[in-house]
């Protein structure tokens, strides 16, 4: 192995190893499902609470289901990165490498806090006010009829869309937080000259523009459904006012 090593190139390795001998979108996947099943959960909640506006509810699920969704990628992170050290050999002062056990470097490090998805007729007497009016109502009252299925599936869609994404991506996902997890505890001695960041800004940079946007789809669905059925508080409440 060369003296130094980049970034790129470590990650390269670690998301190697982690395809051979793991199953990292198979546990992106579980992640993921817990992720929705807190964000459900959280809208479920708040809704005992009280809070029954669609659109603020499931935007702050969403916040809740991204919260839960790093500290599960934390908990990911202290029960695997065990299982990688020997992809990092530090130098003994002898010109020979070894593996280090788990240091408490990487415990210290993560303890400081540096670790989804719904023509009448013509006469004399017309009422051109009326029939500018009614009919356009009545055909956005129908539009509106058959919309309401077509968000839910659009919601349905996104928030599957989204959860591929962040599944698919999850090997390189993993690596890099990963190497910066054992960079920023002093592991990767070998990366000189490489500002030590912390693993939240490789998962935040990853992941933030997917829950952004999802957050955004579900939102305006609760909003939209809304305004469709005021008195609805949940999806089921909608398709049951349709």
């Amino acid at each position: 192995m060369s003296h130094s090593m980049s970034r790129a190139t470590a990650v390269h390795r670690m998301r190697a190893r982690l395809l051979r001998d793991g199953f990292p979108r198979v546990q992106m996947f579980i992640l993921v499902s817990l992720t929705g099943l807190a964000g459900f959960g959280a809208s479920a909640l708040m809704l005992l609470a009280g809070l029954e506006t669609m659109a603020l509810r499931y935007a702050l699920a969403m916040g809740v289901a991204y919260l839960a969704f790093l500290g599960l990628l934390w908990l990911w992170l202290h029960t695997s990165a065990s299982d990688y050290l020997d992809l990092v050999p530090v130098d003994d002062g002898c010109g020979s490498a070894t593996t280090p056990d788990l240091p408490a470097a990487l415990r210290d490090d993560f303890a400081g806090g540096g670790g989804t998805f719904d023509g009448g007729g013509a006469s004399a007497n017309v009422d051109f006010g009326d029939t500018i009016v009614e009919k356009p109502l009545a055909a956005v009252a129908s539009a509106e009829e058959g919309a309401i299925p077509l968000v839910v599936i659009l919601l349905a869609l996104g928030l599957l869309l989204s959860s591929l994404f962040v599944v698919w991506t999850a090997p390189v996902l993993f690596a890099e937080i990963l190497v910066d997890a054992l960079l920023a505890a002093g592991l990767y001695r070998r990366l000189r000259g490489l500002e030590r960041k912390h693993w939240m800004v490789a998962a935040l940079k990853r992941t933030v523009i997917p829950f952004v946007l999802t957050t955004l789809l579900v939102a305006g669905a609760g909003w939209g459904m809304a305004a469709y059925a005021p008195e609805a508080r949940s999806i089921g409440e909608v398709l049951a006012h349709r």
